[in-house]
């Protein structure tokens, strides 16, 4: 994720990082608000469930994007599958990247 994380903030894009479900609850409201939550590779499905889902019924507008678990969560305003590239690869950042800018 430390490419993605890099390649964001050289677009300007501002990232925050959260390792659980309070961590993301601060750093959502600490920003006020955010416009995208990307879930990496390594994230347990319960963990992505617990946040997705947190902050879906903070912000029912927020996009999803994930490159590990699955959302089940069909309610969800838009949601990108990411699963089979890698974040730190060129075709997983270029994803991504097409994913935030079909808004």
């Amino acid at each position: 994720m430390a490419p993605l994380h890099a390649m964001l903030e050289t677009l300007g894009l501002s990232v925050d990082r959260a390792s659980d479900l309070a961590e993301a609850r601060t750093a959502f409201f600490g920003a006020g608000g955010h416009d995208c939550l990307v879930i990496g590779p390594g994230v347990s499905p319960g963990l992505a469930r617990k946040v997705s889902n947190a902050l879906a019924d903070i912000d029912p507008n927020m996009s999803f994007a994930t490159f590990g678990p699955h959302l089940r969560d069909t309610a969800r305003a838009r949601t990108a599958r990411l699963s089979s590239y890698h974040p730190g690869s060129r075709a997983g950042q270029g994803a991504l990247l097409r994913f935030l800018q079909t808004r």
